[in-house]
């Protein structure tokens, strides 16, 4: 992941979370796709038109320039599109971002409810190009794929580290949690513990010193201090 990354993936994250990795879907995708549309929708058009008087005759110019431009447009929205279909891993939980024009969806996994990660291969070639989908398995056998996904291992081991890494906080965290209740209850009880001995010695110094008194008024009562 490098430093254009980070920024530019930053917005679908909260101030507060860490971006740690980006898993993109393989570059191939798009290339078929680029291949396909500029080949059927540029190269073929654009041979006839300029090869045949006839088409030129029969269309206008105008509409080869305006298919030209709705080509142009829909391949930047293409690239645009499989570079934001990515998942963020962050160092609180998986992003499944699924990239559109005008509905961006968005759907987030916590570590502790990814139940298991596999790597699915659909064919052969897909070995040779280190191109899988990647698949997350949710507590109660809900699930997200990212197709093609270029180089999962590297993802799935990435995963499992910042898993291992925010369980091992969270057990921490709850461990410091119940010594400070623990800490706070000792404390409570010995100073309750204090303050009734001081009470309780306080009261017999005063009994003692009314039993005096008392018997100092008592008639027969010899001082002998």
């Amino acid at each position: 992941m490098n430093k254009f990354e980070e920024k530019f993936f930053k917005k679908y994250t909260p101030e507060w979370q860490e971006i740690k990795w980006i898993i993109h879907q393989h570059w191939i995708k798009i290339i078929k796709f680029l291949f396909v549309w500029i080949s059927l929708w540029i190269i073929v058009p654009s041979f006839l038109f300029y090869n045949s008087e006839g088409i030129q005759k029969l269309i206008q110019f105008y509409f080869l320039e305006t298919l030209l431009i709705f080509v142009f447009i829909k391949i930047i929205y293409e690239i645009f599109n499989w570079y934001n279909d990515v998942w963020i891993i962050t160092n609180a939980w998986v992003v499944d971002l699924d990239w559109a024009l005008f509905n961006t969806d968005m759907k987030t996994v916590k570590y502790d409810n990814i139940e298991w990660i596999e790597v699915e291969q659909i064919w052969i070639l897909d070995t040779i190009l280190n191109k899988w989908d990647l698949i997350i398995h949710k507590i109660w056998n809900d699930s997200f794929i990212l197709k093609d996904a270029i180089i999962p291992y590297d993802a799935v081991n990435e995963i499992e580290k910042i898993s291992k890494e925010e369980t091992t906080g969270s057990e921490q965290d709850k461990f410091d949690i119940i010594m400070d209740a623990l800490s706070w209850v000792v404390e409570k009880y010995l100073k309750e513990e204090w303050t009734w001995k001081l009470i309780n010695n306080n009261n017999e110094d005063e009994n003692i010193e009314y039993n005096n008194e008392n018997i100092k008024q008592e008639e027969w009562t010899i001082d002998l201090r």
